[in-house]
């Protein structure tokens, strides 16, 4: 048989020597495939870039521009990055219309009640996870109090805060009420957060009586529906979406979508990442009404930081760890700028073992007060029959099946389809250069290429896996090749055990 040209006719007759070049060969190895994230979220009037419109976060701080300072959307960007320089990330912004702020009381006045002092002191109050130092002098009243306070988060050197302060009209007797509310409607105000002295060795000036941790955030509602999204990004895959919202309906929304993209004729595989701030029992709660296998619930109770910068966060740390390596374990990796409850309000060892058995990822403080994350699992707990299942409880098990299908598709392509090859059975005489294949060519170019991967640390029993691959031409469409490709994923090595059998 002769050469087959795609672009040299043989009929023709003008002399020359021509040269056409063929790609089809060029690419050794495997090949990169750089992930893409995209954040959901909110934005504020303040913002530039319209609700459900893409946008690419290439810098810090565009975000800020973007979606407006302190919003959802922006901190959650800035979070990721803050964790996350290097993965190509987009945000978009979901519509919160008809929603309400949340919002909380503090009354400066009352816990000035009788009290007197002289000289200078500090008064040490976080929000939401930013500290600020506030100076109390001699004769300041509880309306003055209030009024620095307001004054200051209120003020552009905190204005990315997520918050915002007024006096009181209802208590203008004392004039040392405040009224915090949350720059985004819905209810991810809930669970923003006022206290004191989170650090050791502050404390509250000596005449002041009042208690932050009794600060709460109440009456945010209506969040924005997923649904919203997914129009806008039809056909375009992203490896990761980080969204903020827990409620049933938009957990559905994520679920359902994340589980059709995985389907092999769309083939845009993406993981999930979100959290969800609550007691023990209520995180449980909440992994034990999920089974979904591409989406990452994350669990804290007690942080200073808002559940949406966690999921952001965790987001951001798995996006660059897994498209380095998807197989590689996540856990002692740190999330950078989310602060820890305090000791008494941190998940035991025991609570964090239930959680991995209801869906819920977990994490861990180390000696230098940083949140690390411990196992990264999905809400997958049980199979179509209820029975419990752990195929698929770690992200590693489908980034991994996602990367090896991805690899197999591109050396397919790029060896038979798109180089336009011919298709015989075995035995035929298949000559150099004449675009033929048959299923044992396939079967050559799969194992070359599971070669790789087992090299790369992805998979493991190699010789069994060229034992059982299967390729076999259609018996109805002869133009087709059916292949069963059965890879020994490799594990994580999470957990040593000796058992110390000792003599005296």
């Amino acid at each position: 048989m002769t050469i087959s040209f795609n672009n040299i006719p043989k009929s023709i007759r003008t002399p020359g020597a021509y040269g056409e070049i063929d790609p089809s060969r060029a690419l050794q190895g495997l090949i990169a495939l750089p992930h893409k994230v995209l954040i959901l979220g909110q934005k504020i009037t303040d913002g530039t870039v319209p609700v459900e419109t893409l946008v690419a976060l290439s810098k810090d701080g565009l975000a800020d521009g973007f979606f407006g300072p302190g919003s959802i959307g922006a901190r959650m960007a800035n979070f990721y990055k803050k964790n996350n320089q290097f993965t190509e990330v987009y945000g978009m912004m979901l519509s919160g219309d008809g929603g309400i702020q949340a919002s909380a009381g503090l009354d400066f006045s009352a816990a000035l009640a009788g009290a007197t002092f002289s000289g200078a002191e500090a008064m040490h109050i976080m929000f939401n996870g930013l500290g600020i130092d506030f100076n109390l002098t001699s004769g300041m009243s509880g309306g003055q109090i209030a009024s620095l306070v307001a004054s200051t988060i209120n003020g552009v050197a905190y204005s990315t805060l997520p918050m915002t302060a007024t006096m009181s009209v209802a208590n203008v007797a004392s004039m040392g009420h405040l009224i915090f509310s949350a720059v985004c409607s819905g209810t991810l105000g809930n669970y923003l957060n006022i206290r004191h002295n989170y650090y050791a060795g502050e404390s509250f000036p000596t005449f002041f009586s009042t208690d932050l941790s009794a600060v709460v955030f109440a009456g945010g509602t209506v969040d924005p529906d997923l649904a919203d999204a997914w129009t806008v990004i039809d056909g375009e895959r992203y490896n990761y979406i980080i969204q903020p919202w827990i409620n049933a309906a938009n957990l559905k929304e994520i679920e359902d979508e994340l589980a059709d993209r995985f389907e092999p004729l769309e083939d845009l595989q993406g993981h999930g990442f979100t959290c969800v701030r609550g007691t023990q029992a209520s995180c449980t709660a909440l992994g034990n009404s999920r089974n979904a296998p591409h989406n990452t619930i994350m669990g804290m109770y007690d942080s200073p930081n808002a559940p949406e910068e966690w999921a952001a966060a965790l987001g951001g740390v798995a996006a660059f760890n897994l498209n380095n390596d998807p197989a590689r374990p996540l856990h002692t990796l740190k999330l950078k700028g989310i602060l820890p409850p305090p000791v008494e309000n941190r998940f035991t060892r025991s609570e964090r073992d239930i959680h991995l058995f209801d869906g819920i990822a977990t994490w861990f403080v180390d000696s230098g007060g940083h949140v690390l994350i411990e196992r990264c699992i999905t809400s997958y707990q049980n199979n179509a029959l209820g029975i419990p299942d752990p195929t698929y409880l770690d992200v590693q098990t489908l980034a991994t099946l996602g990367e090896l299908r991805d690899q197999w598709k591109a050396r397919m392509q790029n060896r038979f389809i798109i180089p336009r090859f011919k298709l015989a059975d075995d035995g035929f005489p298949v000559q150099p250069g004449s675009f033929v294949a048959t299923p044992s060519t396939v079967a050559q170019e799969t194992i070359a290429l599971f070669t790789e991967l087992r090299n790369a640390g992805l998979i493991e029993n190699l010789d069994d896996f060229v034992d059982n691959l299967r390729v076999e031409r259609d018996a109805t469409d002869r133009n087709r090749v059916n292949v069963l490709l059965p890879p020994d994923l490799i594990n994580q090595f999470r957990i040593v055990a000796g058992l110390f059998q000792f003599i005296l």
